[in-house]
């Protein structure tokens, strides 16, 4: 039987275009639009639950495959320009 393995899952989406006028900050990661806000833990696994997002099919997966997840963070923005500092750390 293979080893079950402990996987770190999370992500951030945005789109980054530099000729917009506004850039990204934390704020805007924070926001849930069309696309769930900024949500941290444990939490992650339910909010993610049959969205057609990567992530959601690859945590669907992996937990098919018995191995476990260790949630970390999810975040997305709407179109923008660059990222803040402050956002990205």
């Amino acid at each position: 039987m293979p080893e079950r393995k402990l996987i770190a899952v999370g992500g951030f989406q945005h789109e980054t275009n530099t000729f917009a006028p506004h850039l990204a900050p934390y704020q805007a990661f924070e926001r849930a639009d069309s696309w769930p806000g900024l949500t941290i833990g444990e939490p992650l696994i339910e909010t993610m639950a049959g969205l057609n997002i990567p992530l959601s099919g690859f945590i669907e997966t992996a937990q098919r495959s018995e191995h476990r997840l260790n949630p970390l963070c999810w975040c997305a923005a709407e179109p923008s320009s660059y990222v803040t500092r402050d956002a990205f750390e």
